[in-house]
């Protein structure tokens, strides 16, 4: 399909989650309201806890960017007929490598380290995603259950290491050694912490988009998704194809896990990843699978987190109330998305008659 068709699809697919997102607010306002909390209030505050200045808009980015880089893993895995449903451990794989070599590596000169800690992170969670895709690619071994135990490892051993070898016993939680000044990335506004990781996720969706949709290795990937066994007859090897989809899929999380260390935290500890990984599923099926959708999937959920968070502090909207919040708008959008892919498959349907 050409590409400019995709990007015009998605364009004009985008009223649907837009009047999605509407009447979920008007929804979660009026149960805002049966719970006896200020409605007015407590939607103004989820405005303002991302738009209200640029400062608290750049947390808002900073908070989409690991869901920007898992999206676009998801997506593209997706895309070869591969769930991984392992982007939390990926993620957490390259932060740990690119935490690693940050600590290690005070001695080098910014730009060395910062390029190290990139090439750490991002082969890290290439790493992680190896052997699950191995096994899906050469015995056909449900990649769900792989990627979901290689999960528990990832988290098991941030643990370990923030409560032994890298532990800051100066801290009084447990955390590892803060990474070397010259590997913190730099803030790209004053005054405010944005890094650059969310622009370069968005580089990284349109060449991704541009890798999927105008070149051969976008046209196997796909063309395995849809139909493994007659791509097989056609020349295409699967097993390669759908090996090389989860690397590129865990190297994407991996790079996201550098960006959370490098740019946000800058040392590791036990909640890292809140889910960032599992929370990625949702942004890639709110964007059709689409790398470019997947920036904006990512930026409202980014926006609802940390308006969420806002609600709950300010207003005193309980942790829970908010969830359900979220949800509301998750499932307004996600209905409008199939809906949107009904119509456009009976459109398919119907040209194919």
């Amino acid at each position: 399909m050409n590409p400019k068709k995709h990007i015009k699809d998605a364009l004009l697919g985008a009223w649907r989650p837009a009047l999605a997102i509407l009447g979920a607010v008007l929804v979660s306002a009026l149960l805002l309201r049966a719970f006896g909390y200020d409605a007015g209030h407590s939607l103004a505050m989820l405005y303002d806890a991302s738009f209200s200045n640029l400062r608290v808009f750049g947390s808002m980015l900073n908070r989409a960017c690991p869901l920007l880089f898992t999206g676009i893993a998801v997506a593209i895995a997706y895309r070869g007929s591969v769930f991984n449903i392992g982007a939390d451990g990926q993620f957490l794989a390259g932060a740990i490598v690119s935490a690693w070599i940050g600590i290690k590596g005070g001695g080098l000169p910014g730009p060395l380290l910062i390029l190290l800690m990139v090439l750490g992170g991002t082969l890290a969670g290439a790493a992680w995603a190896f052997l699950p895709g191995f096994l899906k690619a050469r015995y056909e071994i449900s990649e769900v259950i792989t990627t979901i135990m290689f999960n528990y490892i990832a988290i098991q051993l941030v643990g370990y290491l923030v409560r032994g070898p890298l532990r800051d016993m100066a801290q009084a939680e447990p955390q590892s050694y803060a990474i070397a000044a010259q590997g913190w990335l730099s803030y790209l506004i004053p005054k405010t912490k944005l890094h650059p990781g969310f622009i370069i996720g968005c580089i990284v969706a349109v060449v991704i988009f541009i890798l999927l949709f105008k070149s051969w290795f976008g046209y196997e990937v796909r063309a395995v998704g849809y139909n493994p066994i007659a791509s097989k007859y056609a020349g295409i090897s699967v097993t390669r194809t759908t090996l090389a989809t989860m690397l590129l899929s865990g190297a994407l999380c991996g790079l996201g896990g550098f960006f959370e260390v490098a740019g946000a935290s800058h040392y590791l500890y036990e909640s890292l990843s809140s889910g960032y990984g599992y929370t990625a599923i949702a942004v890639s099926i709110l964007a059709g699978n689409n790398p470019i959708g997947v920036i904006f999937s990512a930026s409202l959920f980014g926006f609802l987190t940390l308006g969420a968070t806002a609600m709950q502090r300010v207003i005193g909207v309980s942790a829970q109330f908010t969830s359900i919040v979220q949800g509301i708008i998750i499932i307004f959008v996600a209905a409008a998305s199939v809906k949107g892919l009904q119509k456009t498959r009976r459109k398919a349907e119907k040209g194919g008659h």
